[in-house]
């Protein structure tokens, strides 16, 4: 069994260079899926970014406050970096794909605070705690019915027909179909809604919407 014996700087120091890596192996999957910026919907060098006020040393420090209060720790590996990747899952609600530029400045903004640990952590590392449901401002939110992407994709390439809901700050719900007779398998779902014009930075604040909903017709297909 691996163990580590240090403190919490020596681990990030250490270990961390390899959890950024795992980090990039477990979305490499995913970058692949969404195949465009989540803000701007560019395809080129996109890169994954954790969602705000969860970044790779934050929780970093949230699992190791569950193995002790000690300036010093023993740090069984292996079970770290199970707990890691729960921590990752599911990866489209840990990880924003962002391309390089948007990465940038989505990084420059001011972070929240990380949601405080367990006042009694278990003995062992914590599961995931729950995500919050709000999206780090600047990204308009926008969820699937179905939530995974792949299925969701899947659905609407069978049905070609999908049901927009928008939701604007002044408590306004409107419904719109969307025909996607012309999506193919390389297209990009979250790209194509985000170039929506009415979806584009600056335009959906100006608009008042608030989150997006988009449901597949016809979902037993």
């Amino acid at each position: 069994m691996p163990t580590f014996t240090g403190t919490n700087q020596e681990f990030k120091r250490y270990i961390g260079p390899r959890l950024r890596n795992f980090v990039q192996i477990i979305t490499k999957k995913h970058r692949a899926t969404i195949g465009a910026c989540e803000h701007c919907g560019r395809g080129e060098n996109l890169e994954a970014a954790h969602i705000k006020g969860r970044d790779r040393n934050q929780i970093i420090d949230l699992l190791l406050s569950a193995v002790s209060a000690e300036s010093e720790l023993t740090v069984d590996l292996q079970a770290f970096e199970r707990a890691f990747k729960i921590e990752h899952e599911p990866v489209e609600k840990a990880i924003l794909i962002l391309c390089r530029q948007c990465h940038k400045t989505y990084d420059s903004e001011v972070s929240p605070e990380l949601p405080s640990s367990p006042k009694s952590p278990p003995s062992t590392y914590p599961a995931a705690p729950e995500e919050p449901s709000e999206v780090p401002e600047g990204i308009l939110p926008i969820s699937l019915e179905p939530a995974q992407s792949a299925e969701f994709k899947r659905r609407l390439l069978v049905s070609r027909s999908a049901q927009i809901t928008t939701y604007y700050n002044d408590g306004r719900v409107e419904h719109r179909p969307w025909d996607a007779s012309k999506l193919s398998e390389t297209s990009n779902v979250m790209g194509n809604l985000r170039s929506r014009p009415e979806f584009r930075r600056g335009e959906w604040q100006r608009s008042g919407i608030v989150k997006v909903h988009v449901r597949v017709f016809g979902q037993d297909a």
